[in-house]
């Protein structure tokens, strides 16, 4: 192989790998713009750790009722939404066409003791870990084909708290408390 065919190569490469990456980051956009508000109720979580920074361990209520199924296999789950995008019961057919107060979610196996249902993690800013104490739901934008992305958190006034990400722009806290 000649120095200017691998040259070639490594060029088509590079622009194969950064064309998938911007497509990738274009559909995350593209869902958070459009995507349906779907609010999680959170499980009992887990505090910050100190050894990966100021983040929050994640878990749903949704997921805790779903059983410890031992196949291994992802599933996608359809629900009901209740005043304010709040996700409610669990739909049997998941793959039937979704009406406006419904929405899905993919559901991973997460080893043999339960499931994964959206984001399993929660990154703020430092010094600011007191003021997601009060999180009682994860908020996120949904796709009908059960794609997700976790935008914000609320608490039990379904109030958001810190920051908040759609689209291109950030809302960050007013004040960080020392």
């Amino acid at each position: 192989m000649t120095h200017l065919s691998r040259k070639s190569l490594l060029w088509a490469g590079l622009a194969l790998v950064l064309g998938a990456v911007n497509f990738s980051v274009w559909q995350k956009e593209k869902l958070l713009a459009e995507g349906k508000t779907v609010l999680l109720r959170l499980a009992p979580v887990d505090p910050r750790s100190l050894m990966q920074g100021d983040y929050m361990r994640l878990d749903y209520e949704l997921a805790r009722g779903l059983g410890s199924s031992d196949d291994g296999v992802d599933r996608m789950l359809r629900f009901k939404l209740g005043a304010n995008g709040v996700a409610g019961a669990l739909l049997p057919d998941s793959t039937a066409p979704l009406a406006s107060d419904e929405a899905r979610m993919m559901a991973r196996k997460r080893g043999r003791w339960g499931w994964r249902v959206g984001s399993d993690a929660y990154f703020f800013q430092e010094r600011t870990g007191a003021r997601y104490d009060s999180a009682r739901y994860g908020e996120y934008r949904v796709a009908d084909n059960g794609e997700s992305v976790l935008v914000a958190l609320r608490d039990e006034k379904l109030q958001r708290i810190g920051a908040y990400r759609l689209g291109y722009r950030w809302q960050v806290p007013l004040k960080i408390s020392h």
